[in-house]
């Protein structure tokens, strides 16, 4: 389905591939006279052509989620440290 009024967009919903239920496509502005037919089979072959993102992307996701939560949590240990080290001088 091709619409928009500012931006053409293509929608494909439930698509040929098992890991998407629906893809949205945005239209460059110089392609707007490409006949929607030709658009969506341009649109079929990027879909049927992708495929599942490797499983490093996630451990690699996970491991910048973990650092962040190891320098927030020492930043918290040493503000609090620092803290009752005033604390205990005055």
């Amino acid at each position: 389905m091709l619409k928009g009024i500012n931006r053409q967009v293509l929608e494909v919903n439930q698509p040929e591939n098992s890991y998407f239920e629906k893809v949205i496509f945005f239209v460059r502005p110089e392609c707007f006279s490409v006949s929607e037919s030709k658009l969506k089979n341009s649109a079929d072959r990027l879909i049927k052509n992708a495929s599942k993102p490797p499983e490093k992307r996630k451990l690699k996701d996970s491991l910048r989620d973990k650092t962040q939560l190891i320098k927030m949590g020492s930043a918290a240990a040493v503000g609090a440290a620092a803290a009752a080290l005033v604390s205990a001088i005055f």
